[in-house]
């Protein structure tokens, strides 16, 4: 998934670039194991802190681009959001299609429609279910775009006033109530932009604070208590939903627990070379993993365990790379980085 990490140094921040990696590998560890005999893999699964933290650190390194109005960046994050929320599909749209056509089966037991791709591009969610998420980020971005250019300095007080609307609307359950009548691919995608849009102004507001500075006189204390804090969210945190305080807080904390990390200061060059090679591709192997997935568990009749989560996500990293390579010297890359 897009996410542009720098440090002051214009270098990215590898405790940012290993949280990105094991949040993407949470990704593919939700969307895999559904029950299993390990307490601690279905206690996990269940706790959806990851796709919280993905929207945090998306919008944290968002909004300079909203705060300088600066056009030529928004481009390349629409084109970078935009691509891969639109390819996907189609690409997907064409595999399963042709894969019907020549074994006569495929992962839905039937052609898909023209029409089944055109609420897909639409909406984010319907037979790419995993979307959702670009969706938002998409969508998101242009609104928080638009409406900075028109407020200007009252932007931030703005977007604060309607994320405490989006909060209140959620405890309520007037966003479930009300989502509920649409169908799914409409529900799921919309319903949650309610959910992130609060995440998003979160963001905003321990950048625009500069709230990290605050932990880095004493690094190595606030490291003990933010990742102690963590466990306790982790444990109390509520289950099986986005919804939830906890999710913004447990967001913010990973945040800046993982960025608080020295890892710049004392990897040498060749070591972070590495890190940045290993999560570099966190875009493909999200839109990826889900696909190649249920094409495997078919063909091979595989059964699903954290050892096969280990294996998919080295395979879906290993198609981005050869997927980036080909594609390195257009937009098609965005695919895959």
């Amino acid at each position: 998934m897009y996410i542009n990490i720098k440090t002051r140094k214009n270098e990215r921040n590898i405790g940012l670039e290993v949280l990105r990696m094991l949040l993407c590998f949470w990704v593919v560890l939700f969307h895999s194991v559904n029950s299993s005999n390990n307490f601690i893999i279905n206690y996990i699964v269940k706790k959806k802190f990851h796709v919280p933290c993905f929207f945090f650190i998306s919008f944290y390194f968002f909004f300079p681009i909203i705060n300088d109005r600066n056009s030529f960046k928004m481009k390349l994050r629409l084109e970078r959001l935009f691509i891969p929320y639109a390819l996907w599909p189609i690409i997907s749209w064409c595999f399963n299609n042709v894969f019907y056509m020549i074994f006569k089966k495929n992962r839905f037991g039937r052609l898909l429609s023209f029409t089944e791709l055109k609420v897909q591009l639409i909406t984010g969610r319907k037979f790419f279910i995993q979307l959702w998420f670009l969706f938002n980020l998409l969508f998101q971005s242009i609104f928080f775009y638009i409406i900075s250019l028109f407020l200007k300095k009252n932007f931030l007080i703005f977007v604060i006033f309607l994320g405490m609307i989006f909060v209140i609307f959620q405890y309520s359950k007037y966003n479930y109530i009300f989502f509920l009548q649409f169908k799914d691919s409409i529900s799921h995608s919309i319903g949650h932009f309610v959910i992130s849009f609060p995440i998003a102004v979160e963001a905003f507001c321990v950048k625009k604070i500069n709230l990290k500075s605050y932990f880095e006189k004493n690094y190595v204390v606030s490291l003990i208590i933010i990742f102690i804090f963590l466990h306790i969210l982790f444990i109390l945190g509520t289950p099986n939903t986005y919804l939830g305080i906890d999710k913004s807080v447990f967001a913010l904390f990973a945040f800046i627990g993982f960025s608080l990390i020295p890892l710049n200061k004392y990897l040498n060059v060749h070591s972070k070379n590495i890190i940045y090679l290993l999560t570099n591709y966190t875009q493909g192997i999200y839109c990826l993993h889900i696909m190649i997935k249920i094409y495997i568990i078919k063909l091979f009749n595989i059964k699903i365990s954290f050892l096969f989560c280990i294996e998919l996500y080295i395979i879906c990293y290993i198609l981005s790379f050869i997927g980036k390579k080909i594609f390195e010297k257009n937009k098609l890359k965005y695919l895959f980085i």
